[in-house]
């Protein structure tokens, strides 16, 4: 299984389905896509949260019956979201899908998997279990969460400035990313980070000069 984070704004994302795995995994789109996907929701009925998702213009309802549905909207759509509790029905879409050559998401079957997200703090961690223990994902994610906190944003946000400050000084990559990998293990660029950002800032530049320059 390939890893990858894609950009799915402005994508059409076909989801099939209006129960709570339909609207968990819509808010998961939702809370990790900077800019809006275009996600069209497929099912006889939905959640009252993903009705909510419709009238604030989030997500667009499509009341119908799937067995009768001719046209499925798969046709140039990015990825198609499988998740009725019928699986004979599951498995007619999934066909129909891949007719079109559109990415699925459904169990084992599917070629496109979403695992457990942490989405804190300008992090985005996602983690997978291959389908082994999706359990075993979701405590993963409870054990990581509460290490992410204020510090970690403010050390995140310092390495993307100081990434460009280094460049007009230091021309060697390697070499800046060595620096910026020292200052992450260092206690005293750490305790820096009790002042507001820009002191911060002038600190670590000051650790960076008596230390690595």
């Amino acid at each position: 299984m390939l890893p990858l984070y894609i950009d799915a704004a402005g994508k059409r994302i076909v989801v099939f389905g209006g129960g709570t795995v339909a609207e968990r995994k819509i808010r998961q789109i939702l809370d990790t896509t900077s800019n809006a996907a275009v996600i069209e929701v497929y099912s006889h009925d939905f959640t009252p949260a993903i009705e909510k998702l419709a009238e604030e213009g989030r997500v667009k309802c499509r009341r119908c019956d799937l067995w009768q549905e001719p046209d499925l909207g798969l046709e140039g759509a990015f990825l198609a979201i499988i998740c009725t509790n019928d699986e004979a029905l599951n498995d007619r879409i999934l066909r129909e899908a891949r007719r079109f050559n559109v990415l699925t998401n459904y169990g084992h079957e599917g070629d496109v998997f979403m695992g457990s997200v942490i989405h804190k703090h300008g992090f985005l961690i996602s983690i997978s279990t291959d389908g082994k223990g999706p359990a075993m994902a979701r405590y993963l994610r409870e054990k990581i969460t509460p290490l992410i906190g204020e510090r970690e944003e403010k050390m995140l946000k310092l390495q993307s400035k100081l990434r460009e400050d280094l460049r007009a000084i230091i021309k060697e990559e390697a070499r800046r990313q060595e620096i910026l990998y020292r200052i992450l293990h260092d206690p005293d660029c750490w305790a820096a980070l009790d002042a507001p950002l820009t002191v911060a800032e002038e600190l670590i530049l000051k650790i960076i000069g008596d230390k690595y320059a």
